[in-house]
């Protein structure tokens, strides 16, 4: 399958790496990123490529939840809890070329303040169980959502939820289609795609994808928004998606995937 994108995604998730890392040292109705499909995808793949004693001390954090079910569980938790609606997304607007956050979040109401604040309890080796797994689980979500470009990017349309679009003849809305409507198109069986996506990393990707910084990696985010997203996109109101905008769009979905993948898989280390 296409490799369109592979020159924005040379940078890897330097939160990622932060969060796995914390969580091994910690140890002794809104926006939805990837739906269910790609938090479930995620997860899997981190689990297939840990070291059995830290599947298990995960699994002994998380429990009784599965490790797919605590993916989703963030989201959720937001349906009565709706203060938590800003903490999945940055809006960071498609126009600019870098990351303002006194503006773009403030009183550090965004996905990536809300990341580090996180990252900070799994480190804490004074907070309880019940506060680390929760935090675990906001972790695990929010790399998730930092890596749908609609969750960086707005183009005074709340990040694409109140852009009209028409997708398989349907009526919708354009964050709808990148969160759910493509991937589902492309695979209603994570644990499929996911073997799928494996086989696809190769040593240089991995190799490519520990470079760069977070600054770096939220913008090439960003800038998959502002070419991919909303560039492909047509000025129709709403406006069509048709099977070239969908190829290009399935093409940088499965890589943004991959790069997660890649991420999990090697920066873990054994408890």
């Amino acid at each position: 399958m296409s490799r369109f994108g592979r020159a924005f995604l040379h940078d890897r998730n330097t939160f990622m790496t932060m969060a796995f890392l914390a969580f091994i040292l910690a140890i002794p109705q809104a926006v939805r990123a990837w739906g269910r499909e790609g938090h479930e995808i995620i997860v899997i793949v981190a689990e297939h490529y840990m070291r059995p004693g830290t599947a298990a001390a995960m699994r002994k954090l998380l429990a009784p939840e599965s490790p797919e079910e605590a993916s989703v569980w963030a989201d959720e938790y937001r349906r009565d809890h709706r203060e938590t609606g800003p903490w999945h997304y940055i809006d960071i607007p498609l126009a600019d070329s870098r990351i303002a956050l006194a503006r773009e979040c403030p009183n550090g109401d965004c996905v990536i303040a809300k990341t580090e604040q996180f990252l900070a309890v799994l480190k804490n080796p004074g907070v309880d169980n019940d506060a680390k797994t929760q935090a675990l689980k906001f972790v695990i979500h929010f790399v998730g959502d930092l890596h749908q470009p609609l969750h960086v990017a707005d183009n005074g349309d709340k990040g694409g939820n109140t852009r009209h679009v028409m997708f398989e003849g349907r009526p919708d809305n354009l964050h709808w289609v990148w969160d759910t409507g493509l991937l589902q198109h492309i695979t209603r069986n994570p644990a499929s795609l996911a073997a799928e996506l494996e086989s696809r990393i190769t040593p240089r990707d991995q190799g490519e994808w520990q470079k760069g910084s977070s600054e770096s990696w939220v913008m090439e985010g960003h800038r998959l928004a502002q070419t991919v997203a909303y560039g492909d996109l047509s000025n129709e109101n709403p406006a069509p998606i048709p099977p070239t905008y969908e190829q290009q769009a399935n093409a940088v979905i499965e890589l943004q995937l991959e790069k997660l993948e890649s991420g999990w898989r090697t920066c873990w280390t054994p408890i």
